[in-house]
């Protein structure tokens, strides 16, 4: 299907559910080409049909449409297993709502039949796709609890009021377990993978129940339940990991989720899995047993937080398109019904059931990239622009490429506002005086690509942040092809050696300096560095130093820190220290107190540093501070020092659509800067403000 870029899409049912399906499929899913409605009424389909502007058919001649290509079946689960065999065997991909039918051996007929005609089989739900669920997923993947170790899942529901409302519940095959528990072992599967035996309890205590819909015309008359209600039992998934799922659908109305993951180093409480988001909690182990730590609650990087019911269905058109395997994939719909009825048996035989069949875990959902190719450059305001530019120039050889005046300041606000600047940047443009000409930023260049940005001091009234305690920038890092020949350059100047040449933990040569307002920086050598990936030799500097290496942070949310740069821009974390690392580098180079390194070997295997990839020779260093409680810095607008982190992208507008795709909130849109480059603003959980900058043709960068 190569160009194709949609399917298109006939839809077999029009009840209540179908609702939200065709609103997303239709507005929401460029992929699906959604064509018509069919119904075993004629009138249901016509009337469902009509709010969305598309054509309504009985099922007969939507199968028989050669522009349909996909079924979307949402009926009752009585009716799926026809449904889908005839469309199957009509050559209609197929996408189903949950379960994939009432009973097991039914589902593996069909899953035989999809695969003898080479056609895809989905089935909802679909919630585990959703901004929650792959935030959990991620969490897990980076291993932010250890080794996962154990689950326990309790929900309720107060049935009366859904079988007065809903006929459908009251057929065989629709008990609490197949209707309500597929939600909870959809996204158990799809988090730690597949079940390999259970044994339960599946008890029907309220088979008779009185209608509660005062607004029916059957208030009050007598409803009868042929289902199970009260579900209790217990788990056990190939990975060895076990745990507990309760259900009681005799209780309370509002649906009172409990889904916890248990692992060596921490416990994430998870959300409804009935919904697409929901709050996703951390409970981190505390590196001081006496002081417990606080669950932090984490981002969602996703669009899909709301009621997306449809993404599964769009999901499997991209697949379908791609040419890859579904993630609602009938694998995993009919291992999950398995375990359903497994467990059904089991309260009936009072044993446990190996569960013969078995699924792949589903790839997580991916982030759009937001085309990062560099570090453009790192921004710091300083007290004496002479020494910052004899230390960056003079010595390391930068070159002057460009300034900005306050005229340019003020130019670039009356163009990007016309007349209405912000309160805020006219006062800003206020403090700096009435001189035009005066200067403002200085651009020095180091290599291809990448700069220091240089803020003149305006008014003499900043303070100084002690990195070293805070929250935030720590440091940066430059690369050198020979950083023996640098520190003897930079140590016969008389620059401040604050440590001396040695072999890091990461495996990098190098040696840390003080430049002339303190700010730490960090000369490293790379070539043959063992975990680290080598520099580009086609890389033009004009300097001693070939790269912006590192940019470092102490973080204090170690978690939503990671996936928001990994989920939220869609870099990837390449390599993690961890504690352990750092005292056989410290032992290894003579180093520390024997008190310091013990309190650090009882760190063991928790993370110390995560490195994340911005390029091949650039990385972010995300430096955990367990332990610590250090100084929040977030207001850096009168400091001295460091103000912010600067990543190229290739393409602006279609970072910030990434952005907005993988959940993020930029601070601005985006606009032109006083140098000609276009970017946006950001802020990461940590409150460091980030900006996005494309050198768009004109930008001054660029120009010399």
């Amino acid at each position: 299907m190569s160009g194709k870029r949609s399917l298109g899409v006939g839809v077999i049912g029009a009840g209540a559910i179908s609702g939200v399906y065709l609103e997303n499929m239709v507005r929401r899913f460029p992929q699906l080409d959604v064509i018509c409605v069919a119904a075993e009424h004629l009138e249901n389909a016509q009337k469902r049909a009509a709010q969305f502007g598309l054509e309504a058919c009985s099922v007969e001649q939507m199968l028989a449409d050669g522009r349909v290509e996909m079924a979307v079946i949402l009926t009752p689960v009585g009716t799926h297993y026809g449904l889908i065999r005839r469309a199957l065997l009509a050559g209609k991909h197929v996408y189903t709502e949950k379960t994939v039918t009432d009973e097991p051996d039914k589902a593996r007929e069909l899953l035989a039949l999809a695969e003898e005609r080479g056609l895809y089989l989905g089935a909802a739900p679909d919630t585990f796709l959703g901004a929650a669920w792959q935030t959990a997923r991620a969490a897990l993947d980076s291993g932010a609890i250890g080794t996962v170790r154990s689950f326990a899942i309790s929900a309720n529901r107060d049935l009366r009021g859904l079988l007065s409302m809903f006929s459908f519940l009251r057929q065989p095959g629709a008990g609490i377990l197949y209707d309500y528990g597929v939600y909870y072992l959809t996204a158990l599967v799809s988090l730690l993978g597949p079940v390999a035996r259970v044994g339960g309890i599946a008890e029907r205590p309220c088979p008779a129940h009185k209608n509660v819909l005062p607004e029916s015309p059957a208030f009050g008359q007598p409803i009868q339940n042929p289902n199970e209600s009260r579900v209790s039992a217990v788990l056990q998934l190939r990975s060895g990991v076990s745990g507990t799922l309760h259900i009681d659908g005799d209780s309370v109305h509002a649906d009172q989720a409990f889904f916890a993951v248990y692992g060596s180093g921490g416990i994430l409480y998870l959300t409804d899995p009935n919904q697409f988001g929901g709050t996703v909690r951390l409970l981190p182990n505390s590196a001081d047993w006496g002081h417990p730590a606080a669950p932090s609650e984490l981002w969602n990087f996703s669009a899909y937080g709301d009621n997306a019911r449809g993404l599964g269905p769009a999901e499997m058109a991209d697949a379908i398109l791609a040419g890859r395997k579904n993630r609602a994939n009938k694998e995993m719909a009919c291992h999950v019904l398995d375990v359903l009825s497994a467990i059904l048996q089991g309260g009936e035989r009072g044993c446990f059931t190996d569960i013969a069949s078995a699924c792949d875990r589903p790839a997580p959902m991916e982030p759009q990239s937001a085309h990062i190719r560099n570090i453009g450059h790192l921004s710091f305001q300083t007290r004496d622009m002479d020494a910052m530019t004899r230390f960056y120039g003079d010595l390391l050889g930068m070159k002057r490429l460009f300034t900005i005046t306050v005229g340019d300041f003020a130019q670039n606000l009356r163009e990007r506002y016309g007349g209405q600047t912000p309160a805020g940047d006219a006062a800003y443009l206020r403090s700096m005086g009435d001189d035009p000409g005066r200067p403002w930023i200085t651009y020095m260049k180091l290599a291809d690509g990448q700069f220091l940005e240089l803020f003149h001091d305006m008014n003499g009234s900043g303070r100084t942040v002690d990195r070293r305690e805070s929250y935030g920038y720590a440091g940066a890092a430059f690369e050198t092809e020979d950083v023996s020949a640098l520190f003897d350059r930079l140590a016969g100047a008389g620059v401040p050696i604050l440590e001396g040449l040695h072999e890091a933990a990461d495996g990098a040569l190098g040696f840390a300096v003080l430049d002339p307002e303190g700010n730490e920086v960090r000369f490293i050598q790379c070539a043959g560095a063992g975990r680290l990936p080598e520099a580009d030799p086609d890389h033009e500097a004009c300097s001693w130093v070939r790269y912006t290496a590192r940019a470092a942070f102490q973080v204090r949310d170690a978690v939503n820190m990671e996936l928001f740069y990994c989920r939220g821009l869609g870099l990837r974390k390449v390599l993690t220290l961890t504690y352990a690392d750092l005292v056989r580098s410290m032992r290894r180079a003579g180093g520390g107190q024997e008190e310091d390194l013990r309190r650090l070997e009882a760190m063991g295997e928790r993370p110390w540093i995560d490195y994340i990839r911005v390029a091949p020779h650039q990385l972010l260093e995300l430096v955990h501070t367990d332990g610590r409680a250090l100084r929040e810095e977030r207001d850096l607008g009168g400091t001295y020092g460091y103000q912010h982190l600067c990543l190229e992208t290739a393409d602006i507008e279609a970072a910030y659509a990434a952005a907005l795709a993988n959940g993020l909130r930029p601070d601005t849109p985006v606009s032109k800067g006083a140098d000609g480059a276009l970017q946006f603003w950001l802020t990461d959980p940590d409150g460091n403000r980030l900006e996005l900058m494309e050198y768009a043709p004109g930008a001054r960068q660029t120009a010399l």
